[in-house]
């Protein structure tokens, strides 16, 4: 049996939000504002703590240690560094769906662990736009290092 030294690396990165093309914000008036999902707003969700509290989620809730005899490491390595892009929506309640991760090449047992913890984690504080809360999408990346 294999036996692993597993170090969390936490990032609360700038990897978090999609800047692909982003509708123009509706008036604020509009009865459709609920609905929109932006990919860019003024003020991003977070999770609730900032970047410690998210450190302390995952060391309370990411079982790496429960895939470290699952990874595949590689030919002749004696440390397995893995990051995923864990894409998702945060709604305007914090309330958190579509959870997927981007780099499905990579690891799938590192992958499915990274999805899970997302899925399982409190309420985030939702994105702002023009004041408001609003549905937006955050990127947030978890890596995961095995030593030997």
């Amino acid at each position: 049996m294999k036996q692993f030294f597993i170090l969390l690396v936490v990032g609360f990165s700038a990897v978090n939000s999609v800047r692909a093309q982003t509708p123009p914000p509706p008036p604020l008036d509009s009865t459709n504002y609920e609905q929109v999902i932006f990919n860019k707003v003024e003020v991003e969700a977070s999770f609730p703590g900032g970047q410690e509290g998210w450190r302390q989620y995952l060391m309370k809730n990411l079982q790496a240690a429960k895939i470290a005899d699952l990874v595949t490491f590689p030919k002749r390595k004696k440390e397995f560094r893995q990051t995923i892009i864990v894409k998702f929506i945060v709604d305007r309640k914090g309330t958190i769906s579509q959870v997927s991760a981007e780099n499905m090449d990579a690891d799938p047992y590192c992958v499915a662990e990274a999805i899970r913890v997302i899925k399982i984690s409190p309420p985030w504080i939702p994105a702002k736009q023009n004041g408001r809360s609003v549905n937006a999408y955050r990127r947030q990346p978890i890596t995961f290092v095995f030593e030997r």
